[in-house]
C-alpha cells in the first residue's frame, strides 16, 4: 500500500468522480494553478490496473486529498 496525502483544498465529490479521466483538469478555478496536461493520474490509475492494483481517492474540499494505490499481496 502507497498513501500520498496533502492538505491543500481538496476536490470536490461532483469532481472527484473524473480525477482519473483523461485530459481531465479540474475546476476552472483551479486550471490557471497547474500547467498540466491532465494525464498524468489516468496514467497512474491504468499502470495500478495492469499490474492488478488500484488506485483511489478521498478528499475533503477545505481540507486536501488522499490517494491510494494497492498491490495485491503474495
Amino acid at each position: 500500500v502507497l498513501v500520498v496525502e496533502d492538505n491543500g483544498i481538496g476536490i470536490a465529490a461532483d469532481e472527484r468522480a473524473r480525477v482519473f479521466e483523461r485530459f481531465y483538469r479540474g475546476s476552472r478555478a483551479r486550471a490557471h494553478r497547474s500547467d498540466g496536461s491532465g494525464l498524468g493520474l489516468a496514467i497512474a490509475q491504468r499502470l495500478c490496473d495492469l499490474m492488478g492494483g488500484t488506485l483511489s481517492v478521498r478528499s475533503t474540499v477545505g481540507h486536501g486529498s488522499t490517494f491510494t494505490v494497492r498491490f495485491p499481496g503474495d
